[in-house]
């Protein structure tokens, strides 16, 4: 699965320069949110996370991540320590840091362009 990823993602970069070069006056950016959640999952600690495997609202399953949160999960005492809220959630702490990558990263988060030079292009 993730080779199928990284090929799409390779190809939609491709076509993204196509079509600002074809497009005049149109900006398009690609976020490479693959990277993005790979870089947190691999380097949890570095980011202040407590671990990279479990949620936060915890469901079914040894790690808590096999369902949705429901008003009858059992909920963590401090979601900034984790990166996943539940199956199919991230925390609100990885929002605010993908979103930060995004506004003023390099081309491995986002290309060709952040979202501060989109803004001020």
């Amino acid at each position: 699965m993730d080779d199928a990823v990284m090929l799409f993602n390779t190809k939609l970069k491709a076509l993204l320069w196509e079509l600002n070069s074809n497009l005049a006056g149109s900006k398009f950016v690609y976020a490479d949110i693959y990277h993005i959640a790979l870089d947190l999952i691999n380097n949890y600690q570095s980011y202040g996370f407590e671990n990279n495997d479990s949620a936060c609202c915890r469901g079914l399953g040894t790690y808590g991540g096999l369902g949705l949160c429901r008003p009858s999960s059992e909920v963590c005492s401090d979601r900034t320590k984790y990166i996943f809220w539940d199956l199919g959630l991230p925390s609100e702490a990885v929002k605010l840091l993908v979103s930060n990558r995004l506004l003023d990263s390099d081309s491995k988060d986002i290309y060709p362009m952040n979202i501060r030079q989109l803004y001020n292009s």
